[in-house]
């Protein structure tokens, strides 16, 4: 059975999933769970508290995802934009994150979360994925570079895996032609 400061972490995960930060309403969540917002001072006391714990609640699904992900995904296309479609809310999450990385602790979390999941499996099949074989930074920035662009492209109306996988394969081809550009060459012969 769910406690109410679960059921309270749940709702409100999903309402700063699809709101944002500067929309959580302790208000609408406790109406959502029929319960008063003196519930939510007994359990949290303030919002900044309850903001924490919803961080710390995305950093768990963060590992449980990278788990699945080392088990199901074999290619970076189609399997990771499969498994991610599997994940609306948490992705809602991070893009929320991503948007609002000017409050530190979001943009740490957005940072953790997204090289935590590179370095479980990711990073290996998006080396795999465009015939990579380079110095580790590289590849990282490489990586970074991606992540930016697909964040910022997102449609938070359209999470399906065939959206997220066009999304990053058309980002995926502009890489490799940035890539294959003398600018791009040049630049990495600079030490």
């Amino acid at each position: 059975m769910t406690s109410v400061k679960d059921k309270w972490l749940e709702i409100g995960y999903e309402q700063f999933a699809r709101e944002g930060p500067d929309n959580l309403s302790i208000n609408q969540v406790s109406k959502q769970m029929g319960v008063s917002r003196a519930s939510f001072y007994h359990h949290f006391t303030e919002i900044d508290i309850f903001v924490d714990e919803l961080l710390a609640t995305h950093w768990e699904i963060c590992l449980e995802f990278n788990q699945a992900g080392k088990e199901a995904c074999k290619n970076l296309v189609p399997d990771l934009y499969d498994l991610l479609a599997l994940y609306p809310t948490p992705l809602l999450f991070s893009c929320q994150l991503f948007h609002h990385r000017h409050i530190p602790r979001f943009n740490y979390l957005f940072v953790k979360t997204y090289e935590a999941s590179a370095d479980a499996f990711i990073l290996k099949l998006f080396a795999a994925h465009m015939d990579l074989c380079m110095p580790q930074s590289d590849l990282n920035q490489l990586f970074l570079t991606l992540g930016e662009a697909w964040y910022s492209r997102l449609d938070p109306q359209d999470l399906s895996a065939s959206s997220l996988r066009q999304h990053a394969e058309s980002i995926l081809h502009d890489l490799s032609n940035f890539m294959d550009s003398r600018i791009y060459s040049t630049l990495r012969k600079v030490p």
